[in-house]
């Protein structure tokens, strides 16, 4: 469907409302389609309509498993799914993925532009009118961010469209589309509630005003990199974006409302949800037993049989990205990336099955660890394993939640925004105990050693069996010189065999500069595969063609053959072309006021 036929369809604001969660607001009556002369009556049915979107806010197409498609350096299709070009980079215009990221955006965005419009319409019978017009205007935002990254400039459309005419919209500057998503946060922060304010409206899921604060730190960065990066400022300076990043973040981690989830995996585990709510900021919720999950467990997670709560496997860890983890950072790596696959009775078999959930052990990269047993390494992140409800493996049916914003996101945000905006990561104080909270932060140091010290908390048990209740090994936390060390002045970690330091390993000129490169190494070792964010890293800070001429490194552990699944050959292709993506030609074929994008 091009952007023209889905703003023409339901002009008159037709609004598909649905159920999305346990809580009021995923559970309340679907009303179907509803014609907004009969709708939006009053607050109700206003909060419907809210919960309408974030309901198609859950699309595979729009935070789902498809938007996860942009290739990058710690990703790899399978052989047999080479997604139409984009497993080599010789994707165009047609490529349908692309198409539908495209497509299922400006879908919910109608969705917004129509609530916001018939919300103000009737304002006076609507008590929470502003709170109601923020969130969808929050949301609104979020989906225009992804856009002007992926594409560069795009339409800007926020009125309700109710004729067939001026519907053919013409991109606009990516400087007014950054305009109106800074306009959209700042209305919705301003408009929405903190969390924990269930008086005022708040349920986990929703967005909050930590939320918006969040994103806006994230926009403002990406905004002072891209200056960086190319010499020409899209909307301000890149210093004055760095700061604005850095006090956006600030005053999420100061407002206090949120902590690091004190066990990694904890996030991402359904069975742990409600642990998770403590670090996510926004999220998609996808519940256990009324097929409100996604289906990006399918697509990542435990190769093997979907019964026993396996993955299609279409996407798999590179070998490079096996090769970013520190010796002691195990419990990321083996949570991000295992080596692992599920047998045909449902038991686990592959090499990282039998490790510990240990960090102190010596777990380097070497022949006796990686020893080649026909199993590759998956990206466990989002896995099904073991199954929420054994009695149903129904492929959206394993209530996991996907995080769109996290708070060691928004740590990571202050400690790149910090060393930009002082030139230096600041006092280094040693990060020990057991608290997440973030209250002391203050230096570049602080915020990424937080991050870090949640990564060395471990759970007693064997590698993947899920063991309940936790068992963590909170004093692991405080070995912050033997455990996924410290970052501190001069170190920045050990390489993945232990034997160099980072910091001179990449060969930099300065603290400030090896602050600067080893940060990106930090958000992939967190991130990977949340949203678009890597390639997203990788772009704005112009590395892109750099990192992936590393996708094609070899684990020099496995012997070529040995090897049963190659890396693909792709980094001879890539250009600066690929810092956007093509405009569908679908949009294209229908909208003649779209010009493609250079070199497509």
């Amino acid at each position: 469907m091009s952007l023209m036929k889905f703003f023409n369809i339901l002009a008159a604001g037709l609004l598909s409302v649905s159920v999305v969660s346990c809580n009021d607001f995923l559970n309340e009556e679907p009303k179907g389609l509803i014609t907004t002369d009969s709708f939006y009556k009053n607050d109700q049915q206003a909060r419907q309509a809210i919960n309408g979107i974030y309901r198609n806010l859950a699309a595979s197409s729009v935070t789902g498993y498809e938007i996860k498609n942009i290739p990058n350096d710690l990703l790899k299709r399978a052989t047999w799914d080479e997604g139409s070009g984009l497993s080599n980079f010789t994707y165009g215009p047609e490529n349908p993925s692309i198409a539908v990221m495209w497509k299922g955006h400006y879908s919910v965005i109608k969705d917004c532009n129509s609530a916001i419009a018939n919300i103000e319409a009737n304002r006076d019978n609507i008590e929470n009118a502003d709170r109601y017009i923020g969130e969808a205007r929050g949301v609104r935002a979020f989906l225009y961010f992804d856009l002007v990254r992926w594409f560069g400039d795009v339409p800007l459309v926020i009125e309700e469209t109710k004729a067939l005419e001026n519907l053919e919209v013409a991109r606009t500057p990516q400087s007014d589309v950054f305009k109106q998503i800074i306009e959209d946060f700042e209305f919705c922060a301003n408009n929405t509630f903190d969390k924990g304010e269930t008086d005022k409206g708040y349920q986990y899921g929703r967005m909050t005003k930590d939320a918006c604060k969040g994103f806006l730190a994230k926009v403002y960065l990406w905004l002072g990199s891209v200056a960086d990066r190319d010499g020409v400022e899209i909307l301000g300076s890149a210093s004055d974006n760095y700061r604005k990043a850095m006090e956006h973040a600030y005053a999420v981690i100061k407002g206090g409302r949120y902590s690091l989830c004190d066990y990694y995996p904890d996030v991402f585990n359904a069975k742990t949800r409600e642990k998770a709510q403590s670090e996510v900021l926004f999220c998609i919720e996808g519940l256990t037993g009324d097929n409100t999950g996604t289906w990006t467990g399918m697509y990542f997670g435990f190769r093997g049989g979907v019964e026993h709560g396996g993955s299609w496997d279409n996407i798999s860890s590179s070998d490079y990205h096996r090769m970013i983890y520190e010796p002691s950072d195990s419990v990321r790596r083996l949570w991000n990336c295992p080596r692992i696959q599920i047998m045909e009775d449902g038991t686990l078999w592959g090499w990282d099955y039998r490790k510990f959930w240990d960090t102190r052990s010596d777990q380097k990269l070497s022949e006796a660890t990686e020893n080649n047993n026909w199993v590759q390494w998956c990206i466990g992140k989002f896995r099904r394993y073991p199954l929420a409800d054994p009695g149903s493996y129904n492929y959206t049916n394993f209530g996991m939640d996907e995080p769109l914003l996290r708070y060691a996101d928004v740590l990571l945000i202050y400690a790149e925004a910090y060393n930009e905006v002082n030139h230096s990561p600041g006092a280094y104080n040693p990060a020990t105990g057991t608290d997440l909270s973030g209250q002391s932060v203050e230096s570049a140091w602080d915020a990424v050693n937080l991050v870090r010290k949640r990564a060395r908390i471990a759970n007693k048990g064997i590698m993947h069996e899920d063991p309940l209740p936790r068992e963590l090994k909170t004093q692991y936390a405080s070995l912050n010189t033997i455990c996924v060390p410290d970052w501190r002045p001069g170190f920045f970690g050990y390489a993945y065999d232990g034997t160099r330091e980072s910091a001179s390993y990449h060969g930099y000129s300065g603290l400030y500069e090896a602050f600067r490169g080893e940060i990106l190494y930090e958000r992939a070792r967190e991130l990977v595969a949340e949203t678009t964010d890597r390639w997203c890293d990788l772009v704005r800070r112009g590395e892109f063609e750099n990192a992936m001429q590393s996708w094609r490194l070899y684990n020099p552990y496995i012997s070529a053959s040995e090897r049963n699944i190659l890396t693909p050959g792709a980094p001879e292709n890539i250009s600066r072309k690929h810092y956007l993506l093509p405009i569908p030609l679908s949009e294209l074929d229908v909208n003649k006021n779209l010009k493609q994008n250079p070199e497509y």
